[in-house]
């Protein structure tokens, strides 16, 4: 808009200086001047150069005039480029469900570290950390502020890669810092004494951190867990998954591996992940969250049905330029005409 109002002065001024000059010469034709004995002076040489340098002037100050007219035509004209772009990645929130009881340590740190790796593959997606034993805690909430999201979970993964077992019984041997760094990661996680991984409330709890819910956004949740509860949950396993359902919320669950419960505990969150339509993935590889990540990505492009956006981009630099020189040029030529 402002370039508009310029190229409308612009335009203005280069009309006003050329009308002045198309009324200054036929006035000179209109209304000769009439001076006695001055015959000679068109042999005078420097009369003569004055005489073509007037002309030469006036002609340049008409060239540059009509220049400034085009060019400031061209610039209230709005040259621009246009590109369509898809927003498929904008509407997409994905929280990372983590159990950081005992067991899960090792696969913890790996599934952390993998996943600050995918962080530069987004483009939009929120993302939110939270981690559970007998109780949760949001490590972060929903952002796309990628360098805190990155610099959270690198964090994170540092810090619990502790051998808490090791450290208790003295095998392991661990300096104060490194202690702290993993005493505050999973401060909050150990609300109610004597119980540990209480995988269903944690997973109930995860699917309270979406926010927005009146917005058409898609929603998932990664959740690793080896199912091996300890204690007296609030929820079911299945009425966790099902209340994950019920809010449209895609669960895929990383399975590691048994550690003491065996196939019972596996079959029980095959049965309560399958049965929501969610996805399982046996695998004591961390390496299968990419996978993961991909089939997020893949699967959420098609159903969020995301409308192309045309994209304008103004481009009134060299227009405006050119513009601005006429004007300059035609101010000097004036002066020296004058």
């Amino acid at each position: 808009m402002i370039f508009w109002w310029v190229s409308a002065l612009l335009l203005l001024a280069a009309i006003a200086v050329w009308a002045i000059a198309f009324w200054n010469r036929r006035a000179m034709r209109r209304s000769p001047v009439l001076v006695a004995n001055s015959r000679f002076m068109d042999r005078i040489p420097s009369f003569v150069r004055a005489q073509r340098t007037t002309r030469v002037v006036r002609a340049a100050q008409v060239g540059i005039a009509v220049l400034g007219v085009l060019a400031a035509a061209v610039l209230s004209g709005r040259i621009a480029t246009e590109r369509i772009e898809t927003p498929e990645f904008a509407s997409r929130d994905i929280v990372l469900c983590l159990d950081v009881s005992g067991s899960m340590y090792e696969y913890d740190t790996e599934i952390l570290a993998t996943f600050a790796e995918l962080v530069d593959t987004f483009e939009g997606e929120r993302v939110a950390l939270s981690i559970f034993n007998s109780t949760s805690r949001t490590v972060f909430p929903l952002t796309n502020d990628y360098d805190l999201i990155k610099r959270e979970l690198e964090a994170g993964a540092e810090a619990i890669d502790f051998d808490e077992f090791g450290y208790r019984l003295g095998s392991r041997d661990y300096s104060d810092d490194k202690v702290r760094q993993y005493v505050e990661f999973v401060d909050g996680t150990r609300g109610i004494a004597d119980e540990a991984s209480i995988v269903p409330d944690g997973l109930a709890s995860c699917g309270q951190v979406f926010d927005q819910a009146e917005q058409d956004r898609s929603r998932s949740i990664i959740f690793a867990t080896d199912n091996e509860v300890n204690g007296e949950p609030i929820f079911t396993l299945q009425e966790a998954t099902e209340a994950i359902a019920e809010r449209e919320i895609d669960l895929y669950t990383f399975y590691p591996g048994p550690y003491e419960c065996g196939p019972q505990c596996f079959e029980e969150l095959r049965g309560a992940t399958e049965d929501q339509d969610g996805e399982l993935y046996e695998s004591s590889d961390p390496e299968a969250i990419p996978s993961i990540i991909h089939q997020i990505q893949k699967s959420q492009a098609e159903t969020l049905g995301a409308t192309p956006t045309v994209i304008r981009t103004d481009h009134p630099g060299p227009a405006f330029a050119l513009t601005a020189v006429a004007l300059v040029g035609i101010l000097l030529l004036g002066w020296r005409a004058r």
